[in-house]
């Protein structure tokens, strides 16, 4: 059921958040347990997916429906993909997070803008909801795990991709900007908060971007939005060529061993 913590502790209906998720088939394994997870907050849940993947390349439909048929209760919004538009991969990620936002219902004060691969801890997320100071702060960063090749292995050092800000700040500039959801962090002023943890100190979020196969691995690097950035490709194969070393070739993290947070993801 949605919202079932909300309720009990995060009080005015004006709180109410809407998750968007953005979505393309390469994430097929990390979806389901993203949309149960964010469920347990949200008041509506959107999953932004195109029709092709934002190397041009046209999406696997048969595996879209199947995803859809998985998470009945996320509203799944499609944007059209223009090869002819001339726009590179990143411009497609942030305008489909846009188009998403679009279809907000109205009573919706707070977007979370996720990542298939990047899953809340609900229950984390629940408990931390009071601190979260939704009456005075204007956005939060919420500070995740990081893990690659397989779910076990963690990195030391934490990120803050997810973002969780009020509705009524968002434009359509800073949502489209190729930095993406940290420059809504630039331009919004007022009482905001970065590397936002739970109970603990501890993230509230485990982000699994490389956590794959090799050949899921290629498939991402192909397609994603800093695909141009580095020959991601190289990268890749030399990787699969060894055992994993315990430091990515993405940031150069130190990585450490530990029970995987989500079995559901498969690897």
């Amino acid at each position: 059921m949605f919202g079932k913590f909300r309720n009990a502790l995060f009080g005015p209906a004006e709180n109410k958040i809407c998750s968007i998720i953005n979505f393309c088939t390469h994430d097929y394994r990390f979806l389901r347990t993203c949309v149960e997870q964010a469920g347990s907050f949200s008041e509506q849940i959107l999953v932004a997916y195109s029709d092709h993947f934002f190397d041009a390349v046209p999406e696997n439909s048969e595996l879209l429906e199947k995803a859809k048929a998985e998470n009945p209760e996320a509203r799944f919004v499609k944007l059209p993909f223009d090869a002819s538009a001339g726009k590179n991969q990143q411009y497609w990620v942030t305008l489909s997070r846009w188009n998403a936002l679009q279809e907000v219902d109205e009573d919706i004060s707070w977007i979370l803008f996720l990542d298939a691969d990047e899953i809340v801890d609900s229950r984390a997320f629940a408990e931390a909801l009071p601190s979260m100071n939704l009456a005075k702060n204007q956005m939060l960063k919420l500070a995740n795990y990081y893990y690659f090749r397989e779910s076990k292995f963690r990195a030391h050092s934490l990120e803050d991709s997810v973002t969780l800000v009020r509705k009524s700040l968002l434009t359509r500039e800073m949502v489209l900007d190729y930095q993406d959801r940290h420059k809504a962090w630039e331009l919004i002023s007022g009482p905001k908060e970065r590397m936002f943890t739970g109970k603990g100190g501890l993230p509230l979020v485990h982000h699994f971007s490389w956590v794959r196969t090799r050949e899921e691995m290629l498939r991402k690097v192909k397609s994603w939005g800093h695909a141009g950035e580095r020959n991601w490709e190289k990268l890749v194969i030399e990787e699969f060529s060894r055992p994993f070393s315990g430091k990515d070739f993405v940031h150069g993290y130190d990585y450490e061993s530990v029970v995987p947070p989500f079995p559901s993801i498969g690897l």
